[in-house]
Formats: structure tokens, C-alpha cells, sequence
């Protein structure tokens, strides 16, 4: 599914770089994991922004194009990995969400993505798969 990360100084209320389109991989209650096409943004690196200041966070956006709806749940990246077997050379990043579980924007996520087309497979299925 198609998302957009926003990187924002919560402080300043300012949106800091062009927003980064992206691919939501896995989901839970707590957070996500995603793949970018690259993990810099203008002048900031969107791992290592978020680590060096409290202040900045992800913003990830969810469109619901049919419904006209707009999700946005804020969360920290707390890791990353350059994919470099995959032909894109994309990155992964781990995003948790700041907000509690109970967030209605969560729930809301949930059951917009219980209507889509499924999301691919974990990373740990995949491993029991192959192993």
C-alpha cells in the first residue's frame, strides 16, 4: 500500500524536507515497517534526523482515495537496512508509533487495510517458509 512520510519539527510546526513516497510492508498496533526509495530528504537523513532531535518526528500518511480520507499517525524510525539484494536497491525503515495503541487513527488504519488487498507477507513467515 502507498504512504507518504512527512518529516516535522513538532517544535516549530514545520514540515522539514520534501515528503518521501513509500511502501507500507508490515503493520501492527505499535508500528510499521515501510520501504523507501531513499532515506535522505533534502539535508536530512530520516533515521538519523529523528535520533539527534526529539523534536522531529515521521509523520505517516495513509490516503483513502475512495473515501477522501487522510491518516496521519506520528512515530520515531528505530531502524533501517539498505536492501541491496532487491533490484531497486530500496531501503527499509522501522517506524514506531508515538501515539498509544488505542489511537482512533490506528484503528482507523487497521480497518481501512482490513479492505485492501493483502499486505505482503512478514518477514518472519517468510523465514519459517524458506528455512
Amino acid at each position: 500500500m502507498a504512504v507518504t512520510l512527512i518529516l516535522r519539527d513538532t517544535k516549530n510546526r514545520l514540515v522539514l524536507a520534501d515528503p518521501v513516497l513509500g511502501e507500507l510492508l508490515d503493520i501492527s498496533f505499535c508500528g510499521a515497517r515501510l520501504s523507501v526509495p531513499h532515506i535522505r530528504t533534502g539535508n536530512y537523513h530520516l533515521f538519523y534526523a529523528c535520533n539527534d532531535d526529539p523534536h522531529k518526528v515521521i509523520e505517516l500518511e495513509v490516503i483513502d482515495r475512495e473515501e477522501g480520507n487522510r491518516l496521519i499517525i506520528p512515530g520515531r524510525p528505530v531502524w533501517f537496512d539498505h536492501v541491496f539484494s532487491s533490484p531497486a536497491k530500496h531501503f527499509e525503515l522501522g517506524l514506531e508509533f508515538i501515539v498509544p495503541p488505542e489511537d482512533p487513527n490506528i484503528a482507523r488504519l487497521q480497518a481501512f487495510l482490513a479492505i485492501q488487498p493483502p499486505l505482503e507477507s512478514g518477514w518472519l513467515k517468510k523465514l519459517f517458509r524458506q528455512g
